[in-house]
């Protein structure tokens, strides 16, 4: 007489584990070296408003008392938005400043345009977004 021994099923919990591991690894792959700088378009558009605005009063006002270091940080604010299709401008007329964008431009303009979204644009309310961009860039 031979005994048949019954056959084995695999333990729901089992299954459901090796499920869970395998998409933790998969996860843990695809989760690549290049950072996201994801902003929402309301966040976008009110950093341009406030951006191409102090870039025109930086424009307006007199070379001696235009301090540099916020005029960087703007400019670095203008050209992330260019790059991301907020702000238009023709190939010909991108500031050659635009030029070369790093990990540390970007996340610095992306800090930036945060800031600047949750301040109010007619005051001077967004001035320690431009002093923090110019630590940051710095």
């Amino acid at each position: 007489m031979t005994v048949k021994s019954p056959a084995k099923k695999a333990s729901p919990h089992l299954l459901v584990i090796s499920i869970l591991f395998s998409t933790l690894l998969l996860g843990c792959a695809t989760t690549g070296d290049s950072p996201s700088y994801y902003l929402d378009s309301y966040t976008q558009m009110r950093s341009a408003v406030f951006t191409q605005r102090e870039l025109i009063n930086t424009e307006l006002s007199e070379p001696s008392k235009v301090n540099q270091a916020s005029r960087t940080s703007l400019i670095n604010s203008y050209c992330d938005l260019v790059d991301r299709g907020i702000i238009y401008v023709s190939a010909e007329n991108v500031p050659p400043s635009c030029q070369g964008e790093t990990h540390k431009t970007r996340t610095c303009a992306m800090k930036f345009h945060q800031c600047a979204s949750r301040c109010a644009l007619r005051s001077n309310d967004c001035q320690p977004c431009i002093e923090s961009s110019n630590t940051c860039l710095n």
